[in-house]
């Protein structure tokens, strides 16, 4: 039988290899910035060389800045009679971000703010979790046991011939 602890870094890491290479089903690292809006707009601001370095340090000091817990940029608002809890699109870390890197660079830390939020808000720091990808959500442990059972049959075909 097949058991995920969530504790043990080293099964995440065995599971992930069992998943790799499907396009739909995987693990995605909850809190972990997307590093291509900071790429794209290295690029665009300064040219093809050396805009990975820069691209790189760039996700570096941001995804440090997600971690500390002083930065809280959000605020409750009432929807439908309960209090929710929302970016504050007022902050003004977000607000500079916005002006010197770009819409494309800020929605990805405002999706990283909001993972860690839901994910592990007082620990702040990066969560696998299983994800379906072709719906943009966690993956149903339906669709894992589906997709690893077909991996099983592909594999004993192949041993078969």
């Amino acid at each position: 039988m097949f058991f995920i602890d969530e504790n043990d870094h080293h099964n995440d890491q065995d599971f992930a290899d069992k998943l790799n290479g499907l396009r739909a089903i995987g693990i995605k690292r909850m809190g972990e910035l997307d590093e291509k809006p900071f790429q794209n707009a290295c690029r665009r601001k300064y040219g093809k060389y050396d805009y990975q370095t820069k691209a790189a340090r760039l996700v570096s000091s941001w995804q440090g800045g997600l971690k500390k817990p002083s930065w809280h940029p959000f605020k409750v608002v009432q929807d439908k009679g309960e209090d929710k809890e929302v970016l504050d699109d007022d902050d003004a870390k977000l607000k500079y971000l916005r002006i010197v890197h770009g819409d494309e660079v800020c929605d990805a830390v405002k999706t990283t703010l909001m993972e860690i939020n839901e994910y592990n808000p007082s620990g702040r720091y990066v969560v696998p979790r299983l994800w379906n990808f072709s719906k943009g959500r966690k993956a149903t442990m339906k669709e894992v046991l589906k997709y690893l059972h077909r991996q099983m049959e592909t594999t004993t075909k192949r041993w078969r011939g």
